[in-house]
Parts: C-alpha cells; sequence; structure tokens
C-alpha cells in the first residue's frame, strides 16, 4: 500500500506543484498537499501512527454512509429541506483518497490548503478528530461517528443555507461538514484513517479525512430543489437502482464554480 502511495505521488509530482493547479487565495499562494510530499509521518507523529489500510470493505463502508444520508436527504426526509432534484450518488476515487492520506500523515487536525486533481480541481475536504483510553474504539465505529457527526450538522442550517451558501456557521453550530457532504456538484470522494498514540498516557487518536471532488463556494446553491420527485433533473432522468433517490450511477457532474460556467457561456 505504500509503495502505491509513493508511485501516486511521484508521477503527479510535477502536475500537483503546476501554480494553476492551486490558485492564490485572497492574494496569498496556496499550496498543495501532493507538491514535494515525500509520503512519510510528519516528524510530530507518534512511533507507532499507522495508516487504516482502505481495503474493499473500508471503501464500501465510506461509500455506503454517505451514499445512504445523501438518498435520505434528496428524499426530502430530512427536516426543513426540501426534495433534491440532482442529488448524484458518490463514487470511490483513488486519488482523492491518497490525498487524504497525505493530509492525515501529518497526525495533525487541520485542513490542507489545496488538493485539487485534474479532474476534480475544486475539490473539498471534511476532517474529524476522536480519542479513547484505552483504545477500545473499533475503526468501523470511527468512520460511522465521523459521516454521522458531519452529516448531522444539518441541525444547524436550514434551506436559506443550501440555497445560497455564504457562511459555514449556521444557527449554533457548523455547518460546512454538511453542506459538503450533500453536495450536487460531488459525484466522487476518496477518504483515509491514521491512529497514533499521544500523551504520557498514550491514549490513542484517530483522524479522519475525506476528500470530495467539489468544495462549497461562497454564494452558489449547494444543491437544486424541486417539488416533485427525485431525479427529475438527472441527465437521464433515472434514479439509481439501489439508491433510488440518487442519480444512476451513469451520472456524470461538471465540478466547476457556477461564476465559470456563466463565463464560458
Amino acid at each position: 500500500a505504500l509503495v502505491g502511495l509513493f508511485a501516486v505521488v511521484i508521477s503527479d509530482q510535477s502536475v500537483y506543484c503546476d501554480p494553476k493547479m492551486c490558485p492564490s487565495y485572497n492574494n496569498q499562494p496556496r499550496h498543495h498537499i501532493g507538491c514535494g510530499n515525500n509520503g512519510h509521518f510528519k516528524s510530530n507523529c507518534s512511533a507507532d501512527a499507522e495508516i487504516i489500510e482502505m481495503t474493499k470493505e473500508k471503501k464500501i463502508l465510506f461509500l455506503k454512509l454517505h451514499n445512504r444520508l445523501r438518498d435520505r436527504f434528496a428524499r426530502g426526509k430530512v427536516p426543513g429541506f426540501k426534495t433534491a432534484a440532482r442529488m448524484p450518488m458518490l463514487k470511490w476515487n483513488d486519488e482523492l483518497a491518497k490525498l487524504a492520506e497525505l493530509n492525515v500523515r501529518t497526525c495533525k487536525f487541520e485542513h490542507d490548503e489545496c488538493r485539487a486533481t485534474k479532474i476534480c480541481p475544486y475539490a473539498g475536504q471534511n476532517l474529524a478528530w476522536s480519542a479513547s483510553f484505552p483504545d477500545f474504539q473499533d475503526v468501523n465505529y470511527v468512520i460511522k461517528n465521523s459521516t454521522r457527526e458531519w452529516f448531522n450538522e444539518y441541525r444547524f442550517a436550514n434551506q436559506a443555507h443550501t440555497d445560497r451558501y455564504t457562511t459555514g456557521s449556521g444557527n449554533g453550530g457548523q455547518i460546512g461538514h454538511f453542506t459538503a457532504f450533500i453536495h450536487e456538484k460531488s459525484d466522487k470522494v476518496g477518504c483515509a484513517v491514521v491512529k497514533y498514540s499521544k500523551g504520557e498516557d498514550q491514549y490513542k487518536e484517530y483522524l479522519v479525512a475525506c476528500n470530495y471532488c467539489y468544495t462549497n463556494m461562497m454564494f452558489e446553491k449547494i444543491y437544486t430543489t424541486t417539488t416533485g420527485k427525485p431525479c427529475s433533473q438527472c441527465k437521464n432522468k433515472k434514479c439509481g437502482k439501489v439508491y433510488k433517490n440518487l442519480c444512476d450511477k451513469s451520472e456524470e457532474v461538471e465540478p466547476i464554480p457556477d461564476v465559470l460556467k456563466q463565463n464560458r457561456g
């Protein structure tokens, strides 16, 4: 798995270091997590730091947790929110996952400045942290709890927040993880988990990172609403067979800001 990581980092090094991949923000340059990154754990990580292997089962778990909640949301079953007209099903993306792994290898609960890819030039990111002493937490529990906590931020949001995104904070709490979780311009996700010891008591900490193909953009809608049925604005008008309120798996989205689409004409 580690060899695979190095292969991805090295082969894409020139791409990740291209300034065009990470345009400056507020006149401040942004560093891509993959540029100059050798894939090692950072020096502040404990000697027993361990990347949880993203097995087929782990990937399926992440996807099920995301798509089940997106499906529920698209159906209009989350209090205070309308039905979604075009909510794509999330699919696993290995490159987004490898970049998420580079983030958690810092052993810091901190967003990286940029994790763009050619396919997902405006990639977003959700992070979660948990700790336990003694180490009683099952990794699957950590994954389930993290994704639920991100989605459950809907309690602090309302329809106005998703009709036009203007802030990452809602009525009493953060909402940015939730809005990234349900964004209609995201159809790809890749995640990573690290486990390491911390403090004199050597309690265990877990960091979870999920990178999405699109991020929250100021003044954009998070999803398109409808008074009709889900999938009414999917390109082929078809819902999926498993997730019956998400677009069919063949649905493709264009993960670029609305303003760029308008300028392009």
